[in-house]
C-alpha cells in the first residue's frame, strides 16, 4: 500500500524505510544455513533458495528432518520462510511461490472472517510437498498461469481462450502454443514438470566471516551487549557450519561515537585452546569476555570477525562417548577460566632443569594456543602434589620432627646438594614422613649444621 493509505487505515502504524542491504544479509544468512545440508545451494529470483538434497537424505534421516532442521535454524535467525519440496527445482520454486501468494491472499481475507474460518483456511495453505512425480503434476496443474514469469505478457490472451491453470496450458497443442507465446514459456513449463540439469552456479560462502550489527541506541553496559553479541555469534556458527570450519580465534569490535566525537573501537580478542563451531562452545567465553570489559564510551555498533580457522573434527556416532574428546573439553575449560579470571591468573607448569625443588618448580601464564604437556617432565623419584612457597621450620622432640604431632619417616633419605655456582647452595636430606592420621609430608633435614634442623617443604595428595 501507499503510505497515505496505511495511515488512513491504521494511524498508529509505524513505517520503516526499506533496507536492501539488510535484506541481502538475511538472504546470505539463509544460504549459509542451507549449505550445512548440501553443497548444491542456488540463489534464485524473488529471494528464493534452491537446495539439491538428493545426496543428503540418508545422512540427515530423510526429507522431513531436513525441512524441519532448515525451518528451525532459519527461525532462530528471525527469518520467515515458505518451503516446498519437489523432484524438480522449478517445480519446488513454483510451489513455494504459490503457497506464499495463497498465504498473503488469506491474510487479507482473514481480517473479515471469523476465527473458525481462519483456523480451517490456514490448514489449507500449509507448505506443499511433492515427493513424487505424480503428486508434483497434480499440484502444478492447479496453479494459475500467472506464477510463470514468462506467462505475464500473455495472461490476457490465455484468459480469453479459457486457459487459467498450468494444467490447461499443458493440454493445449504444443505447436500452436509455441507460435503464439514463443519457446521461453514452453521451456519454463517443461522445466517445472521434468527434471533437468540446473545450469546456474552454486552459491559459495565467503572465506572469512565479517558481520556488523548497528544498535538502535547507545549502550553503556556490557550486560546489555550480550544479546546483540549472541546474534552475531549465531550467524558466525551458521557460517562455520556452511564452510565446515572450526574457529580458533576471533575479534569482537565495539564501535563508539561517530562523527566529530569519533574514537577508535574497543577490540576483544577471543582465543580458543580447542577449535569451536557450536553456540554452546562459543557463547560462554564471549559472555565472560564481555562481563570483564569496562566501557569508557557508549557502544553504537558491533563487528564480529573470524581470524584463525581449522577444519571441523568429525565425531563418532557410537553409543558410548569417545574418550579422546576429554582433552578437548579440558582445553575448553581452560579457555573459560582464562576469560573469567584473566590469563595471568591461570598458570601451567614450566619446570626448569634444576635439582633444587624451589627452582625447578616453575609456573608460567597459560597460553591458550599452546598447553605444555608435563607428563614426561620431572624427576623419577616421588614428589609431593603441593610444594610450599617457603619451607616451614619444624620443632624437634626426641630427635623426631613434630608437625601437629610426631612424624614417622617412611622413605629416605634422598640427598640433594646443588647450587654452588650461583650462591644459592643447598645441602639437604629429603624424607617422606607420615603423621598419626596417615597424612604424608615431604620434609628435609639440613646437612652441614651442628644441630639438626627439620623443614616441611611439601604435602602429598
Amino acid at each position: 500500500m501507499r503510505c497515505a493509505t496505511v495511515h488512513s487505515l491504521a494511524p498508529e502504524c509505524l513505517l520503516y524505510p526499506r533496507d536492501p542491504q539488510a535484506e541481502q544479509n538475511a538472504y546470505v544468512q539463509a544460504a549459509h544455513v542451507a549449505l550445512a545440508y548440501s553443497p548444491s545451494v542456488y540463489q534464485h529470483t524473488n529471494a528464493t533458495l534452491l537446495i539439491d538434497v538428493t545426496y543428503s537424505l540418508r545422512l540427515f534421516g530423510g526429507i522431513r528432518l531436513i525441512v524441519q532442521g532448515l525451518r528451525q535454524q532459519l527461525k532462530r535467525l528471525k527469518l520467515q520462510v515458505q518451503s516446498s519440496v519437489a523432484p524438480t527445482a522449478t517445480g519446488a520454486w513454483l510451489l513455494a511461490q504459490a503457497a506464499q501468494h495463497s498465504a498473503q491472499h488469506f491474510a487479507q481475507r482473514s481480517t473479515q472472517q471469523s476465527a473458525q474460518y481462519s483456523a480451517r483456511h490456514s490448514v489449507q495453505h500449509s507448505p506443499r510437498y511433492a515427493c513424487g512425480q505424480a503428486t508434483l503434476e497434480r499440484l502444478l496443474d492447479r496453479l494459475p498461469c500467472a506464477v510463470l514469469p514468462s506467462a505475464q505478457p500473455h495472461l490476457v490472451w490465455l484468459k480469453a481462450i479459457g486457459c487459467e491453470t498450468l494444467g490447461g496450458m499443458r493440454a493445449l497443442p504444443r505447436n500452436g502454443l509455441q507460435r503464439r507465446v514463443g519457446i521461453a514459456l514452453l521451456a519454463e513449463l517443461e522445466h517445472a514438470y521434468t527434471q533437468t540439469v540446473w545450469r546456474q552456479a552454486p552459491y559459495l560462502a565467503p572465506e572469512q566471516f565479517i558481520e556488523q550489527l548497528d544498535l538502535l541506541d547507545r549502550l553503556e553496559h556490557t550486560e546489555a551487549l550480550a544479546s546483540f553479541a549472541e546474534r552475531l555469534a549465531l550467524r558466525l556458527c551458521t557460517w562455520l557450519a556452511a564452510k565446515q570450519y572450526a574457529l580458533r580465534s576471533a575479534t569482537l569490535e565495539l564501535h563508539h561515537e561517530r562523527g566529530r566525537h569519533a574514537c577508535p573501537p574497543t577490540t576483544l580478542e577471543l582465543a580458543f585452546g580447542e577449535p569451536v563451531w557450536l553456540m554452546a562452545q562459543l557463547m560462554p567465553l564471549l559472555r565472560e569476555r564481555l562481563s570483564r570489559q569496562s566501557l569508557v564510551w557508549p557502544v553504537v555498533a558491533l563487528t564480529l570477525r573470524s581470524q584463525a580457522l581449522a577444519v571441523q573434527s568429525t565425531r563418532s556416532a557410537t553409543l558410548f562417548p569417545d574418550p579422546l574428546h576429554a582433552p578437548a573439553d579440558y582445553r575448553r575449560l581452560l579457555d573459560l577460566l582464562c576469560a573469567r579470571l584473566g590469563a595471568d591468573h591461570v598458570l601451567q607448569p614450566a619446570p626448569l632443569a634444576d635439582h633444587r625443588p624451589e627452582i625447578a618448580n616453575n609456573w608460567a601464564p597459560l597460553d591458550a594456543s599452546t598447553v605444555v604437556a608435563t607428563s614426561a617432565v620431572g624427576p623419577l623419584t616421588e614428589r609431593p602434589f603441593w610444594l610450599l612457597a617457603e619451607p616451614l621450620a619444624l620443632s624437634v622432640s626426641d630427635d623426631r620432627p613434630i608437625y601437629y604431632g610426631p612424624l614417622q619417616l617412611l622413605r629416605g633419605p634422598e640427598r640433594i646438594e646443588s647450587g654452588w655456582w650461583d650462591h644459592l647452595r643447598i645441602a639437604r636430606d629429603y624424607f617422606v614422613a607420615q603423621d598419626q592420621q596417615a597424612v604424608r609430608y615431604w620434609i628435609y633435614r639440613e646437612r652441614d649444621t651442628e644441630q639438626a634442623r627439620w623443614f616441611l617443604h611439601g604435602l602429598f595428595a
